[in-house]
């Protein structure tokens, strides 16, 4: 553990001092903690800094509560304290975005601007699948590269612009590297597109090229699309999905919850499985209530890029009705899936707005994004409040619910999970969340 001497104050949010004087810093991957000569101790998870400002001889640690630690007078172990701890705060960023599994391709440091917004100093991490901007100023954020619609090199600003829907990141200030940093980008989402239409390839032969690619393009790896379109590109999708997508153990959940899907609403995916991925998503599927212990692999057709299927199943308003309640089901339909996952699509009050499928399906989108910013992690989901904030291995999962609105409002959102004991089982705590979301 590395340990520095210097002065520190404790700033209320609206900056004044509330403690102050001579302290010992130390601080590992995970716990800064402050020991001033006199008075009481205090130790904070670096992911509960919102950033780390070293300037003027100074670092200034804004916490999450409003609050700030400054520390002064470091003498000559400021660069060596200031570079330290920002690599330390980085690499517990990257634990809270839930990246720290993932293969690292490259690092790069430079500006970075999202909109219109002025560029600030960070670096940038790429992996296989995603994109971690960490900021010093700022908290930290990721992309997924699957959502990624374009990457583009600008000449004139002599900057990178990604682009995901109406977002656009800008990344300047990499010197020599901002067309290396451009093309790694671009060579790992190709590396990802290859690897998805590989994957639809060998679980849809009879797909010619033309539709395969039409199909490539609705069915992107990390999102999901409407199965009604797919079956448009081919009339055998649909069937094709519950037939190589389902495990056999799954098809009497499936075909229960297709019997209360609205019409023309049900949603299908896929995640491409690297082998970093295995062993978290499968503990993420421990059954609880069981006491067993999920450590079966993913589904991996043998012929094709190891993937795991999920679906959104927007429950209908009535049977056999298109008009959609306020209610969605998901469920990975791999063999490792124990639970379906149940979520409002909206807030109540705006109900009546689902009348209109582009409502509940911009829902199921913004659902799916979290998901996938989640890594497709459940415990973040459906773990309560007090397990997060009371179970240290969940800590990382608990600063992450805090820091992403996303995630707080899906967390919200959440209704329960009805659990792969037995059919009769599953559907009475089916059936209670279905009153819940009418409640």
């Amino acid at each position: 553990m590395a340990e520095f001497n210097g002065k520190f104050q404790y700033q209320d949010s609206k900056g004044n001092v509330t403690q102050e004087g001579a302290c010992r810093i130390h601080f590992d991957e995970q716990t800064l903690t402050l020991t001033p000569a006199s008075g009481i101790p205090t130790a904070v998870d670096l992911g509960d800094l919102d950033a780390v400002i070293a300037a003027d001889y100074e670092i200034r640690l804004p916490l999450y509560t409003g609050n700030t630690i400054v520390l002064r007078q470091l003498a000559k172990t400021y660069d060596n304290l200031a570079k330290d701890l920002l690599e330390a705060y980085r690499k517990r960023a990257v634990q809270c975005l839930l990246l720290e599994d993932l293969q690292e391709i490259d690092r790069f440091t430079g500006n970075f601007a999202i909109g219109q917004k002025q560029p600030a100093p960070a670096e940038f991490r790429l992996y296989k699948s995603n994109l971690a901007v960490l900021p010093t100023a700022s908290q930290s954020f990721q992309w997924r590269l699957a959502d990624l619609d374009s990457v583009r090199f600008d000449d004139a600003a002599y900057e990178v612009v990604l682009e995901c829907g109406s977002d656009r990141l800008r990344v300047s200030k990499l010197a020599k590297r901002t067309e290396e940093f451009a093309t790694r980008v671009q060579d790992a989402l190709s590396s990802v597109a290859t690897q998805s239409v590989q994957a639809l390839h060998s679980a849809f032969p009879f797909l010619n090229p033309d539709q395969l690619r039409e199909s490539a393009s609705l069915l992107r790896e990390g999102r999901s699309a409407i199965v009604a379109n797919l079956d448009a590109i081919h009339p055998k999708f649909s069937t094709a999905l519950a037939s190589n997508a389902v495990d056999q153990n799954l098809k009497p959940y499936f075909d229960e919850l297709i019997g209360r899907t609205a019409k023309d609403q049900l949603h299908a995916g896929f995640k491409l499985i690297r082998a970093e991925d295995g062993e978290e998503l499968a503990a993420d599927e421990t059954a609880d209530e069981s006491g067993d212990d999920v450590s079966t692999a993913l589904d991996a057709d043998k012929t094709g890029p190891p993937t795991l299927y999920w679906f959104f199943f927007p429950i209908a308003r009535r049977p056999g009705s298109s008009e959609v309640a306020n209610l969605v089901a998901w469920e990975a339909s791999s063999a490792s899936g124990r639970a379906t996952y149940f979520f409002r699509l909206i807030d109540p009050a705006r109900v009546n707005d689902l009348r209109d499928a582009h409502v509940s399906e911009a829902a199921v989108r913004r659902l799916n994004r979290v998901l996938g910013m989640l890594n497709f992690h459940r415990r973040p989901i459906y773990l309560s409040d007090d397990e997060l904030a009371l179970d240290p291995k969940f800590r990382r999962y608990a600063i992450a619910a805090r820091r992403m609105p996303e995630v707080r409002e899906v967390r919200a959102n959440f209704l329960g999970r009805a659990i792969h004991s037995s059919v009769d089982a599953w559907k009475d705590q089916f059936d209670a969340i279905l009153k819940k979301s009418a409640d």
